[in-house]
């Protein structure tokens, strides 16, 4: 991380269970099992999404000559999210979760959070090309600040 500011809320992520999500259906995978373990810990459990302005949702109802806040992007990203959760863990799970959306690499957030969570918590492979390990989960696992899982993909077994 080449920037000093903080960009993930170290009293949100103090302690919890913190799990990275992208879409991806090992991510989904991860959710589950990350709530399994703050469920098991008794602590809360935050499900981090980063994002970029590329990967953000477009807002809607939006005049198109107007540009959307930083805030407003961040909100939209949060809004899907929990959409997306009520389909991974179902809406009493998503209500207890903390959505928590970041504007950087998804590597770099996770690895901020990862000094302040109990446990960060990866799929091994997300949306993008890489095959065993994805690239998000192998720099987590590199330069993470405190413990580390990997879900692996279905049908996978730790060797």
């Amino acid at each position: 991380m080449t920037d000093a500011t903080p960009h993930v809320d170290p009293s949100t992520c103090s302690d919890a269970v913190v799990v990275g999500y992208d879409g991806s259906h090992d991510a989904a995978r991860a959710v589950r099992w990350a709530h399994a373990d703050a469920d098991r810990r008794r602590v809360r459990l935050v499900v981090l999404r980063a994002w970029s302005l590329k990967t953000a949702p477009r807002l809607k109802e939006v005049d198109l000559n107007y540009v959307p806040s930083e805030d407003e992007f961040a909100a939209a990203v949060r809004d899907s999210l929990t959409v997306d959760l009520v389909g991974v863990l179902g809406a009493e799970a998503t209500a207890e979760a903390v959505p928590l959306a970041v504007h950087r690499p998804a590597e770099e957030a996770l690895v901020e959070a990862s000094r302040y969570a109990a446990v960060t918590v990866v799929g091994a492979r997300g949306t993008g090309l890489a095959r065993l390990l994805g690239s998000v989960s192998a720099s987590v696992v590199r330069n993470a600040q405190g413990p580390v899982v990997v879900i692996p993909q279905d049908g996978e077994r730790g060797r």
